[in-house]
């Protein structure tokens, strides 16, 4: 009996199915190899975002730290003061009250031209021990740095030197920094001369150098790690065991790198943990599963982008009240001015009266909430005229550019006092806080972008000691009293 021959129906049966075991591990191989790549895309994409937030963290703090110091070390006030005999009352509401009080300097020196250490503030006291040589010996390249730094940009004539520019945000800056181990604390160490910022010159020869230091404390790292939503922010001398989440920088004085680590789980740990039971549960369904891998990536791309442009936000803007920060605001008065020359612009200081006692009464809830208000209230008075930007504590200031009819911004600024000045409701409190502001024009009341504010500063420090609750024009605080005005904390 002859054996019969499989039927077509068999060999289709068959060649059905072969196509369909086929078909399935093209699917289960095609879909691994794509969870494979989107996770090795999101995770580079993650490890890119995550870097880009640390470095931005670290480059805003230096130049935060370099700005606060170059308030000072640009001054003709502080050359003034560095004479052979130094201005005890000048340096000790410098060093010992600005630097730690509001500028977050933990640490600062004045070192002679000889390199030789004239005064060392640690904290709010002056310290001239062991402790004060080993802060100098530690920061010494700094401060020859920072003198060559002054030999390759001052100008001169006739025996006569100065400095052009900004020492921060000019195209070459004059300050030296770097990340460093002072003292067996990790920190940010910058150190700029002293030079003038009007018309005082100096004599031609080294100059004298000032030198600041953050502290990587614990609470600031704690903030940090908050700020850019990244855990476990840490700064050693010690090579972390993963480096892809890590950022090595190389101190300029001889010894290890610092290493800024973090700790952050990587999307494909999801993109698995998530996809291999929808993978299953879609053999049958190929174009419903391929339709979810998409979606899943999607969306991983959407909070990797969402990440990025949150960490944007946080360095250009404050974290409290939504303003501009000082960095933004700076830039778009020095894009201003250099954009219209022949036009006008007007900055406004604004200080509160009577917030630290509402803070202090009512606690630091309230406070924020009414820091958040009246930036809300300061913002809608400013409206689209210009841009509004939050310095620190209570103080803000306000650029306007266009309406800058002298008349018209005082009526704006009685505004913005009545504005604030409006009942705040906190819980089952009424809170009443009151505004001063300092009002100074550009170029009339100073040349560069810093000297204008500082007019503005200045008048903002006058208003106040009339009796606050007022607004003052820099044209009205004469000569006489704007040098007698102390930087108030």
């Amino acid at each position: 009996m002859t054996p019969r021959r499989p039927s077509r129906i068999v060999f289709s049966v068959g060649a059905i199915f072969s196509a369909f075991i086929i078909l399935v591990i093209a699917f289960v191989i095609s879909s691994l190899f794509v969870l494979n790549v989107s996770s090795k895309a999101a995770n580079e994409l993650k490890l890119a975002a995550d870097k880009r937030a640390v470095t931005n963290l670290i480059d805003r703090e230096v130049h935060d730290v370099a700005q606060r110091l170059s308030e000072v070390a640009w001054w003709d006030e502080t050359v003034a003061a560095t004479g052979e005999e130094l201005d005890m009352s000048f340096f000790e509401d410098a060093l010992l009250g600005w630097f730690p009080n509001e500028y977050g300097i933990d640490r600062s020196a004045l070192v002679a031209t000889d390199f030789s250490l004239r005064l060392h503030a640690d904290g709010k006291k002056f310290v001239t021990s062991v402790r004060a040589e080993s802060f100098l010996s530690q920061t010494r390249d700094l401060v020859a740095k920072a003198q060559m730094s002054y030999f390759e940009l001052r100008s001169g004539e006739g025996g006569e030197f100065w400095f052009d520019g900004n020492p921060v945000n000019g195209e070459t800056p004059l300050f030296v920094s770097d990340l460093r181990k002072i003292d067996g604390i990790y920190g940010i160490a910058v150190a700029q001369a002293v030079v003038p910022d009007g018309e005082l010159t100096l004599p031609d020869g080294s100059p004298q150098v000032l030198v600041a230091f953050r502290k990587f404390t614990p609470e600031r790292i704690a903030e940090y790690s908050t700020e850019i939503e990244l855990n476990g922010l840490a700064i050693s001398s010690n090579a972390p065991a993963n480096m892809e989440k890590a950022i090595a920088y190389s101190s300029s004085r001889v010894g290890p790198a610092i290493y800024v680590s973090w700790i952050s789980s990587l999307p494909s740990d999801g993109i698995w943990k998530n996809s291999m039971p929808a993978l299953g549960a879609m053999l049958a369904t190929i174009s419903l599963v391929m339709l979810g891998i998409t979606i899943a990536y999607a969306r991983l791309v959407y909070r990797t982008r969402q990440a990025e442009a949150r960490n944007r936000f946080l360095a250009e803007h404050d974290s409290l009240t939504g303003l501009s920060n000082r960095a933004l605001f700076d830039r778009r008065l020095q894009a201003e001015i250099g954009e219209d020359r022949m036009g006008k612009c007007a900055v406004l200081c604004i200080d509160l009266d009577r917030f630290k006692p509402v803070n202090d009464t009512y606690g630091h809830q309230a406070g924020d909430e009414v820091l958040r208000i009246v930036a809300q209230r300061i913002e809608t008075a400013i409206g689209d005229r210009g841009l509004v930007a939050r310095l620190g504590g209570d103080e803000f200031i306000a650029l306007l550019c266009g309406v800058v009819e002298k008349d018209q911004i005082m009526l704006l600024c009685d505004n913005i006092i009545e504005q604030i000045c409006q009942e705040i409701s906190f819980e089952d409190h009424e809170l009443y806080v009151g505004a001063s502001v300092g009002v100074a024009w550009w170029p009339d009341d100073g040349k560069t972008a810093d000297m204008v504010i500082r007019s503005a500063d200045q008048a903002l420090y006058r208003a106040k000691e009339l009796g606050r609750g007022r607004a003052i024009r820099a044209d009205e605080v004469k000569p006489s009293v704007k040098l007698g005005l102390v930087k108030q904390s």
